[in-house]
């Protein structure tokens, strides 16, 4: 079986370095594609996950707490330590911290004047960006009405009245660049496009040219078939990507080190092997090259829209949200970030690391049942 395998594999490159056209594009989308997306772009902030830490404990700071709900946030967690606090950000369980220290009540009832500090997951930048517009604007607001109720403010003298002061801190991208995110969310994009397209496409040719029927009357198997399709055209994503990271992303964009790239090879291993099954499930239905691309046009959107890249997974539909977590790409995307901008370790990503493993292992394993259905 190793024998034939190498020789597949073998037969594989070729016939893909052969192809300069193919070559090209898998260059373009991998280069210039990133470094065209790296301009940013701005998402609006909605149901933004939210994590509330007291340490004051009265009237006023757990009403200061209330004022941060929809549309705009969605207290997801009460926080009662700084570990669990820094845990929360990395694992991407929320992306903003509120933390009202101790003191806050007293401070805005003899001084007039308090501080509370919001601490933002800057992977995403704009984003962050809006979620620390609207939470000064939530804690100025919260200051007016009390000193209202408490008769401090009459019009004409609310600059006199009580004020609290929104110390924001962002982490993990504390300049806020827009490219950090614009430039990774496009690769993530361009890996799930070329990992469905290459195998596809490289199983079609196959039909077109009827060399496929030609290797079915041989010794090998239709898995022996399907896995030096996935083999070759995962390998080759990989090192696109590797390349994307260090040619254009890390140079340019002056993305930090941060995190295992060992370990971010490995999850994206995992993602692109269930990304090439889906390939080849395409593949099964599509008989010719126009066939594949449209279809295509109308996977790629769904995957990526309904993952949480281009829209928050917070701003969709509560049916939607449900529908995200059968996306390989979901996790995949989580997992990314976590390495790649929080410097995030396997265990504090495992749960995700298992959710990929095992959807990316469902998936392919229906894509392999129905190509050995079809070509067995």
């Amino acid at each position: 079986m190793h024998q034939r395998l190498a020789a597949l594999l073998r037969k594989e490159y070729l016939q893909f370095f052969r192809d300069r056209a193919l070559i090209y594009i898998v260059l373009y989308v991998f280069t210039i594609e990133i470094y065209v997306a790296g301009t940013g772009f701005n998402i609006e902030v909605r149901n933004y996950p939210t994590a509330v830490y007291d340490r004051d404990n009265t009237q006023w700071s757990v009403q200061l707490a209330e004022k941060f709900r929809l549309p705009y946030f969605r207290v997801t967690h009460l926080v009662h330590s700084d570990p669990e606090m820094e845990a929360l950000l990395d694992q991407g369980t929320v992306s903003l911290v509120l933390v009202i220290p101790y003191g806050f009540a007293r401070d805005l009832a003899e001084k007039n004047h308090a501080a509370v500090q919001a601490i933002a997951d800057g992977t995403l930048s704009n984003t962050a960006l809006l979620a620390m517009g609207y939470a000064s604007q939530i804690a100025q607001e919260f200051a007016l009405e009390l000193g209202e109720r408490l008769g401090r403010v009459v019009p004409g003298t609310e600059h006199l009245g009580p004020q609290v002061q929104l110390k924001p801190r962002v982490a993990y991208n504390p300049n806020q660049k827009a490219e950090w995110f614009a430039s990774l969310i496009e690769l993530f994009s361009v890996i799930t496009l070329v990992a469905i397209l290459l195998p596809a496409a490289a199983m079609v040719r196959e039909k077109e040219r009827g060399t496929i029927e030609q290797l079915l009357v041989t010794p090998i198997t239709p898995v022996e078939i399907m896995l030096a399709k996935v083999i070759s055209m995962a390998s080759i994503v990989l090192v696109a990507s590797a390349l994307s990271l260090f040619l254009v992303i890390y140079p340019i964009f002056g993305l930090p080190w941060r995190g295992n790239l060992l370990l971010y090879t490995v999850a994206t291993a995992l993602y692109v092997f269930s990304a090439t099954g889906v390939g080849l499930l395409i593949a099964t239905v599509c008989r010719t090259l126009p066939q594949t691309i449209l279809f295509l046009l109308m996977v790629i959107p769904p995957i990526l829209f309904l993952s949480g890249s281009w829209t928050p997974e917070e701003a969709l539909p509560t049916g939607m949200r449900m529908v995200t977590y059968l996306s390989p790409l979901k996790y995949y995307l989580t997992i990314a970030y976590g390495i790649l901008l929080k410097g995030a370790g396997f265990w504090q990503l495992w749960q995700h690391f298992v959710g990929l493993t095992v959807l990316g292992l469902l998936l392919f394993g229906f894509c392999a049942l129905r190509f050995r259905r079809y070509f067995g």
